[in-house]
């Protein structure tokens, strides 16, 4: 118990990553052709869009529970623990963004005939707003952990930066360019945060140093 207690934010961060890894590259691909809706309207009506955002969003949950079971575990320093609060709770909203996205399947008929689709267009409001929290989050949350990880976990942190800037860009980028092809920002931005969660949960948090106990002196 007492290993679960301590480690448990590990195991849920590494199976979170390995649920992302899964399930983001089965997103049906938008090749910017078409209007958002029209792009909303494909994707939705693809048959791997349930398999594939159920695999993201369970990972969003067990990255949200991960980062709980982090600050639980008080195994960060306390210059990381605050951010580590933080972003727990911003994770934590942005799993109803991962339900709606989900969800949107619901409307695909009205997508495509240019219906009312209220649950569609809730995914696409929670998008434009909390993916670049979302993804500045995960940036700050990386660089905190980069201050006080040393050697080869500092990679990681590089990861995690790289993760959360194409998070947080990748919304606005497609409102911004509809016509563009940015299917790559979303999957690098996947990849990464995947590998981000996994290679933080393998790799741990710091070694805490313990003070050395001082020795007897030698009497005579």
């Amino acid at each position: 118990m007492s290993l679960l207690r301590t480690h448990g934010w590990r195991f849920l961060l590494v199976a979170s990553g390995v649920l992302l890894a899964a399930g983001g590259p089965m997103h049906p691909a938008a090749d910017g052709s078409d209007t958002l809706r029209q792009e909303l309207a494909t994707m939705t009506a693809d048959e791997s869009w349930v398999p594939g955002h159920s695999l993201v969003a369970a990972s969003t949950v067990l990255l949200a529970l991960g980062l709980w079971a982090a600050v639980r575990s008080r195994a960060w320093p306390a210059s990381v623990q605050r951010t580590l609060t933080i972003v727990a709770a911003i994770v934590s909203v942005y799993v109803v963004e991962t339900v709606f996205h989900l969800a949107a399947v619901v409307d695909s008929e009205e997508l495509a005939h240019g219906h009312a689709a209220p649950v569609a267009m809730t995914h696409i409001g929670l998008a434009t707003v909390l993916y670049p929290i979302t993804g500045w989050a995960i940036v700050f949350l990386a660089w905190s952990f980069g201050r006080v990880w040393t050697g080869w976990r500092r990679g990681i942190a590089l990861v995690g930066v790289v993760a959360g800037l194409a998070h947080a860009f990748s919304v606005p980028l497609t409102l911004l360019f509809p016509r563009a092809e940015l299917s790559p920002v979303f999957a690098l931005a996947g990849i990464a945060l995947a590998l981000f969660s996994l290679a933080t949960g393998l790799g741990g948090a710091p070694q805490r140093r313990t003070a050395a106990t001082p020795q007897p002196a030698l009497v005579g």
